[in-house]
């Protein structure tokens, strides 16, 4: 097995868990909001619970969509910062070797 096999494995394994943790904390809220309204008989309870649990995951997966999408955004705006901050270094670091070099040419050239 590859370390990509791996790693990809276990993000896999991960997604799954916490999508499994997403859908009990759905249900959790919804059972506890249902527990709410005691006059709810157990059909409309478990329509309520479903309902609900429903619409929680999808909030809860919009809101994935848009961190993740958020998150590459921002991956993307640093990346491109930071190749900005890397050429500039580099023409500094260039022209900071091209006066060094200069200089010592005419202290060399000097004459004596």
């Amino acid at each position: 097995m590859h370390k990509d096999d791996a790693a990809a494995g276990l993000n896999e394994l991960e997604g799954y868990l916490m999508s499994r943790a997403a859908h009990q904390a759905a249900a959790r809220e919804a059972a506890d909001f249902a527990d709410a309204l005691p006059w709810l008989g157990s059909a409309e309870r478990e329509d309520l619970v479903r309902l609900y649990a429903a619409r929680h995951l999808v909030r809860t997966r919009q809101t994935l969509h848009e961190v993740a999408g958020r998150s590459r955004e921002l991956r993307e705006e640093y990346s491109r910062r930071y190749q900005t901050l890397r050429c500039r270094m580099l023409a500094l670091t260039l022209l900071g070797s091209a006066l060094t070099l200069f200089i010592f040419t005419m202290i060399l050239a000097r004459p004596a």
